[in-house]
């Protein structure tokens, strides 16, 4: 007699069952991946209302990693576009978004608990065994069974009900997605801080170059005014020896600014992620409008940093992630109900003493429902709440502490600003003024009425003048994206 394959229809059936529960309820990898932010290279938006504990809508996402991005040698970059390549190049950002990515799959993580868990096992294999039997059946007491067996099994396991653990734990996840998003907008405002001023620093180096190609340019003006009047017979020897000097000076100033500018340069190139022997051409404008004087108090300022700061509102997600984390530890206290299920076909043979086998194959299953109290385990579960009220207490003085740090950065952020802006009207007067003194003293060395010694030191000023001018309009800029850093309202484009 052959023995007869497992029911087809009736395993079949089961699975398909179990499937289609556990596909109801399961949030797919990359349906949870829709909770991260899309790509490394854009700041996720941070809602106005946040939901930390709602997914987006269904919309289809495919997650691609961008490649290295083309640079365009023949391009002179603007702050937007220096700005854009780096938010693709930084590898600060690419961390932060996997980063947000993990926590987006632990929410799906969580979610598949919620799940039938089903699996299919088989046993098989062959029993040779001693069992008794009474003498007067059997004269030496005992006979031996033969068994093959073959059992494949298709187990469920489904947790039902855990009095709010797994919504705790739910619960907690959203909030760690969110706060991870939160913190990857935070890593994208920091690096478009650190490009803007990296990149005007570069714009005051290339200025300060300039500055001290015009005075090399204005000592040989000097230089030769001298030689002139020394050829009349008019200028001392001393003086003479006095503007070569002066033009010596000038061209050493004028190597340690063109080094300056070329180390401004590599530390862009760094701060975006690039090579350092990278060759980009950077567009600077060091006669662009100023940006505006703030219009509004600095108490205005501080309410719109604790309202739109990423490190404030990750502090406060913080906070609800250590909520879920105590409900998921209460519900310890409480019992567990499940059900398993198993659903298997016996095919088999039975022989004894050596008979001719006797064969079956046929279903059999099973249904357990079962409730699952601990009683006592050593005050384990206490501990993990203590430890999740202590998490809690611990995101509340984190929460006070971020929000005390803004504060201060807004308040030093406004005043810096006012104070560059300060500086700056007065360095446009100090260059007006260093020209108008120069002028005066070079028509007079060249007249005869005045003196080397006037022109000199107009010279200098007039140096120092221009490159204070450049310094000036580079720290103004600098200062007020300081100040959309601190309030979280700086943005990709300047």
């Amino acid at each position: 007699m052959q023995p007869r394959m497992p029911s087809k229809r009736l395993i079949g059936c089961c699975l398909y069952l179990t499937m289609m529960s556990a596909l109801s309820l399961v949030v797919p990898a990359a349906h949870a991946l829709q909770v991260a932010p899309e790509s490394p290279d854009r700041p996720w938006v941070i809602p106005a209302q946040p939901a930390m504990t709602r997914l987006p809508g269904d919309d289809n996402f495919a997650a691609q990693s961008p490649g290295n991005p083309s640079i365009e040698h023949d391009r002179q970059y603007d702050l937007a576009a220096l700005i854009d390549l780096a938010q693709r190049t930084n590898p600060e950002t690419r961390e932060a978004w996997e980063q947000a990515r993990q926590a987006a799959l632990a929410v799906g993580l969580v979610e598949s608990t919620y799940a039938p868990q089903l699996s299919v096992q088989v046993i098989g294999g062959f029993q040779r065994t001693p069992l008794p039997i009474p003498t007067t059946l059997m004269p030496r007491g005992y006979f031996i069974s033969d068994t093959r067996e073959l059992i494949p099994t298709l187990a469920v396991k489904w947790l039902l009900f855990d009095f709010g653990k797994r919504a705790g734990q739910k619960e907690a996840a959203r909030a760690n997605s969110f706060v991870a998003n939160v913190a990857f907008t935070g890593v994208h405002q920091k690096l478009i801080f650190d490009v803007t001023r990296a990149y005007f620093a570069l714009s005051a180096a290339k200025g300060r170059l300039r500055a001290a190609q015009q005075a090399v340019d204005t000592a040989k003006v000097v230089q030769d005014a001298t030689t002139a009047k020394r050829r009349n017979g008019v200028a001392t020897v001393v003086a003479t020896a006095q503007s070569d000097y002066q033009v010596a000076q000038a061209k050493v100033s004028l190597a340690k600014a063109n080094g300056d500018a070329r180390s401004a340069y590599t530390n862009l190139m760094a701060i975006m992620g690039l090579p350092a022997g990278t060759t980009l051409g950077v567009a600077t404008d060091s006669d662009q409008m100023l940006p505006p004087t703030p219009v509004e108090t600095v108490d205005a300022y501080v309410k719109q940093a604790l309202s739109n700061r990423p490190d404030v509102i990750a502090a406060l997600g913080k906070i609800h992630v250590a909520e879920g984390q105590i409900k998921s530890a209460r519900a310890a206290y409480y019992p567990t109900i499940s059900v398993e299920a198993q659903l298997y076909q016996n095919v088999g043979s039975l022989s004894t003493n050596g008979s001719p086998y006797y064969n079956i194959n046929r279903p059999g299953g099973a249904i357990f429902f079962a409730l699952n109290l601990p009683l006592f385990d050593g005050g384990a579960r206490a501990s993990r709440v203590s430890i999740a009220r202590s998490q809690e207490a611990e995101a509340q003085s984190k929460l006070d502490q971020v929000r005390d740090t803004a504060t201060q950065q807004v308040v030093q952020a406004y005043d810096d600003l006012q104070t560059t802006q300060e500086q700056y009207a007065a360095a446009v007067v100090l260059q007006k003024t260093a020209h108008v003194s120069y002028d005066a003293a070079l028509q007079a060395f060249k007249q005869g009425v005045g003196t080397y010694t006037d022109l000199a030191s107009g010279q200098t000023a007039l140096a120092q003048a221009d490159a204070a001018l450049e310094d000036a309009h580079a720290s103004v800029y600098t200062a007020s994206a300081a100040l959309a850093l601190a309030t979280g309202a700086i943005r990709s484009n300047p």
